[in-house]
């Protein structure tokens, strides 16, 4: 059976030919923003002042202690097709992310269809299942960020920063082991 000695992850070449403009792209969009948000600022439109508290409002919400929540349901469809050109790691990493997502565990769900029904892909989303019991609680009691434990353990940065819990450090030598 060949899918069983499919590798997990890949890394792809890309020419920075091929990169390049898409990061012009990129700067370009970030260019403009910072200059609606200029003008937004200095030329305040008064007609719409209600609209702009609405949003404010919205977006500093938050949820009481001992409240029901007031969010909305979220279903998340995660799909994949081949587990060459989608790593089975990479759809593991996304769905560890949507389930560590800052949300009440009770109004999300994750869903993952895989057209080609790879048994791959299938072993692999079962021993995420068994990772994400202990990842998920984990990032929620100490806000890691970023949510993809590929994503968190490779970067190379200063983890202790902000991090005053005791047990920290041997929570997460556990986890990266796991």
């Amino acid at each position: 059976n060949d899918e069983a000695r499919e590798p997990l992850s890949r890394k792809v070449p890309i020419a920075s030919s091929r990169i390049n403009p898409y990061q012009m792209v990129i700067m370009i969009r970030l260019v403009v923003l910072g200059f609606f948000l200029r003008y937004r600022i200095l030329n305040p439109v008064h007609d719409a002042i209600a609209l702009w508290l609405t949003s404010v409002v919205c977006e500093i919400w938050y949820e009481r202690e001992g409240e029901a929540s007031m969010l909305c349901p979220l279903d998340i469809f995660v799909s994949t097709v081949d587990s060459l050109k989608e790593p089975p790691l990479v759809t593991g990493n996304t769905v560890l992310s949507i389930l560590a997502m800052n949300y009440p565990v009770d109004k999300i769900s994750c869903y993952v269809s895989d057209n080609r029904a790879s048994m791959l892909t299938f072993e692999s989303l079962s021993e995420t299942t068994e990772f994400g019991r202990k990842w998920v609680p984990f990032c929620k009691k100490f806000e890691i960020e970023p949510q993809a434990p590929e994503m968190y353990f490779s970067l190379k940065i200063d983890y202790l920063k902000d991090k005053v819990q005791p047990t920290f450090v041997k929570e997460r030598r556990a986890m990266k082991v796991m």
